[in-house]
């Protein structure tokens, strides 16, 4: 992770001002979102349903059954070179669910074993 000092080269704007790059709510109004979806259906009814895949298991990778695969994926470099600190913030808001209220560490007696856990 840089420095702050390396941020502020890197990002020269303030980062109180960081807001208007981040753009955590990209909808604008909501009424205006609101507006263009359909309206409430009292007359249909909440059911549970099976998975896409009940028969998926822990390490079989996506439940939808191999379409995540057609999708090109892309690789992010967090200390990639003019990568403002603020966009690896938006990238782990957005990907890290529950998010955790605080960290917790611990560390062995000798030293020798640590532990970071939310």
């Amino acid at each position: 992770m840089s420095s702050d000092k390396e941020q502020r080269q890197e990002d020269p704007k303030p980062m109180y001002d960081a807001e208007k790059e981040i753009k955590r709510n990209p909808h604008g109004d909501f009424k205006t979102v609101e507006a263009s979806r359909p309206s409430f259906n009292q007359a249909q009814n909440f059911a549970y349903t099976q998975t896409k895949n009940p028969s998926w298991q822990p390490g079989d990778g996506a439940n939808d059954s191999g379409e995540s695969l057609k999708h090109e994926h892309i690789d992010i470099d967090p200390y990639e070179n003019g990568r403002p600190a603020t966009f690896n913030y938006k990238l782990m808001i957005s990907a890290i669910i529950p998010r955790p209220v605080g960290f917790l560490s611990t560390r062995s007696g000798d030293g020798g074993s640590t532990n970071l856990a939310p």
